[in-house]
């Protein structure tokens, strides 16, 4: 398991999509996309995506040992391990150490069905991410 340092270490790097194409996000379908942090290419990130008119859901994790960093969702309910719970609000849940799943979330303003694009955009700031060649939404 990650140690919270380890983890705020992975999440701060800067990471790059491995393709050579520019990205093409696709509605309705569940796609991954290999990230490489530009420092050092032994560390490998796997973003997970899939969006429908409802719904838009990003998930970064490690490779190597699919470990879980931060996704955003839109779930109606999402109870925290303190208690506190997060009801109709999308949320962006991070790494904590100790716990599994990525079980901690907090409420976020820019997550927006109707906008995709801005919504990756932000998420992949937020996990200094990029695709190298840019993305372009598909709308099928």
């Amino acid at each position: 398991m990650l140690s919270q340092e380890q983890a705020d270490q992975l999440i701060e790097m800067l990471k790059e999509s491995a393709s050579e194409k520019v990205f093409e996000w696709q509605q309705n379908r569940y796609q991954e996309e290999l990230f490489v942090a530009v420092e050092s290419e032994k560390f490998k990130f796997v973003l997970s995506l899939k969006r429908n008119p409802y719904e838009i859901r990003l998930n970064l994790r490690t490779r190597d040992k699919n470990i879980g960093l931060a996704r955003i969702d839109n779930a109606k309910y999402h109870p925290n391990p303190d208690g506190t719970e997060l009801r109709n609000t999308p949320h962006i849940h991070w790494f904590k150490e100790g716990y599994d799943q990525l079980a901690w979330a907090e409420p976020i303003d820019w997550y927006d069905t109707t906008k995709p694009i801005a919504t990756l955009e932000r998420f992949l700031n937020e996990v200094h991410a990029r695709f190298r060649h840019g993305m372009q939404l598909w709308i099928v």
